[in-house]
């Protein structure tokens, strides 16, 4: 059976929007199937109303609107919808007609247009009455459950290839550091240099994790993120730094080669994040967050060996050195290569495989201009040119980019609150529960209380469900919009388990 939604009055009149499963959304949101003028039709809710195709049929459900739902001029919370029936949004609204079609045919959700399709089966709710558990394996459309078994099992001997060989990397990588180090400044200066530069390391961390705090990446990624910028990063830009400075000058090295270089190695494990592990790098706030991480590696592993020759050349070089890169500019490399990242978060959200491929190269492009200044005032114009460009140019970008990112954050709140309303007005999520997961320091506090009643696991997991749960079907209502296609399809469902598998041990 096929719903066909005519839309009878204002901005959409005359158009169609069809419903053959899942949701049709209806609001003045950005988010919803059917956008509304948000200035002209305001006696519309951003989030009004949703129509659910159940096995027996379409329903129509207010989500608790301010101007309630008509159907056939009758204000109703949830009814089952027949040809023929007109529907009202908010007294004297828009108005909508109602057809019901019977057809022998099957389209996949990437195929319907206008309509935001998500998982239907968990049924609606009293708001004190906890639903029933989902079988993701009967709610994933086209694939039966033993197929995706078969698929599981086929795929474990490639991931635990994968991890051979990711644990086998960081170990040789990580030789080779350990043996870069103590060829530049000594064993001794180099196991001091590493625990001057890693300890506050962690601490320079905190504030990316907590940036990423309404979707959570897992710490094994993130640990994947800054093996990848203290190791491989470090190996290539030394070589390649090395090489280019002894043909070509010191100079030439820091302003050109330096740049171009540590930016591009920094960059391509971005990009690696963004093709292989898609399903964690969701938007322009991971993009930050990851490159953030990847940045950091560097530097890290980069103030080692300063510090180390800071060490071997006096105390006053390593507390002059301890100024200028512990303190003054720890965010320095962050921000740089957090172009990369913005222009990799736009090609994720983006469908357009135009798009895909300009922003990141734009985002490197940015990235190594921003490090050939940083590096140029320092080798041009000496220490008095370079405190003038940090007070000058390098604060202010610092504070336009931490505007940026807490923007990012906030627009991911958002995100979030408007995707999951349906999920909160069905009882999968509590109204407190959303409350707390889209609330930056909610979560914090939430999540710290629970490591004195045992809770942290499930809590954390629980945040981390929620957030993808809300940003698949973000990412499904973008994919239906463009006819494109996203691993969400699939995914949701499975998501959705997870939400009532961690929902009752919180």
């Amino acid at each position: 059976m096929k719903l066909r939604l005519f839309i009878k009055s204002g901005t959409l009149a005359g158009r169609n929007y069809e419903l053959t499963e899942g949701f049709l959304t209806v609001g003045r949101s950005e988010n919803c199937a059917v956008r509304l003028d948000p200035l002209t039709e305001r006696i519309a809710s951003k989030q009004h109303a949703y129509i659910e195709a159940k096995d027996d049929g379409f329903y129509l459900t207010d989500n608790q609107s301010t101007n309630g739902t008509l159907l056939n001029n009758q204000k109703i919370q949830t009814a089952k919808l027949n040809s023929g029936d007109v529907i009202q949004f908010g007294k004297n609204g828009i108005e909508a007609l109602v057809n019901l079609q019977t057809e022998d045919f099957q389209s996949e959700p990437t195929h319907i247009k206008h309509s935001f399709q998500l998982p239907s089966n968990i049924q609606p709710q009293p708001a004190n009455q906890i639903p029933p558990p989902i079988s993701w394996q009967n709610s994933m459309s086209g694939l039966s459950a033993a197929h995706i078994q078969e698929q599981v099992e086929k795929s474990q001997t490639g991931k635990y290839i994968g991890v051979a060989i990711a644990i086998f990397s960081i170990v040789f990588l990580s030789l080779i550091v350990m043996l870069l180090m103590f060829a530049s400044v000594g064993v001794g200066a180099a196991i001091a240099a590493s625990v001057i530069a890693f300890t506050p390391a962690m601490f320079y961390l905190l504030p990316l994790i907590w940036l990423d705090r309404y979707d959570p990446e897992p710490l094994w990624l993130l640990a994947l993120a800054f093996a990848w910028g203290a190791l491989v990063a470090v190996v290539v830009s030394f070589i390649v730094n090395t090489l280019l400075g002894a043909f070509l000058g010191d100079a030439f090295g820091a302003v050109v080669s330096a740049p171009i270089f540590e930016e591009g190695s920094k960059g391509l494990g971005l990009v690696i994040l963004l093709v292989f592990f898609r399903r964690y790098f969701d938007d322009i706030l991971d993009g930050i967050v990851f490159a953030g991480v990847i940045a950091l590696g560097f530097a890290t592993v980069e103030n080692v060996l300063y510090y180390g020759r800071g060490i071997n050349e006096g105390k006053d070089t390593l507390i002059a050195l301890l100024i200028l890169r512990g303190l003054a500019s720890p965010f320095a490399h962050v921000s740089f290569t957090a172009m990369t990242g913005i222009g990799c978060g736009i090609a994720r959200e983006s469908h357009s495989n135009f798009v895909r491929i300009l922003l990141p190269v734009m985002g490197y492009g940015a990235a190594v201009f921003l490090h050939a200044v940083w590096n140029g005032m320092a080798v041009v114009g000496g220490l008095e040119t370079f405190f003038i460009g940090y007070l000058v140019l390098e604060v202010p970008f610092f504070l336009i980019f931490v505007g940026f990112a807490f923007y990012t954050m906030y627009r991911q709140n958002k995100i979030l609150k408007e995707m999951l309303a349906i999920d909160v007005a069905r009882g999968l999520i509590s109204e407190e529960h959303l409350k707390i997961t889209t609330s930056a320091f909610r979560s914090s506090f939430w999540i710290l209380g629970s490591l004195l009643n045992g809770k942290f696991k499930a809590r954390n997991n629980f945040l981390r469900s929620v957030g993808k749960l809300g940003l698949s079907y973000w990412h499904i209502q973008r994919a239906t919009a463009a006819q494109g296609h996203t691993g969400s399809f699939q995914q949701n469902p499975i998501l959705r388990d997870e939400v009532l598998k961690w929902r009752d041990k919180i």
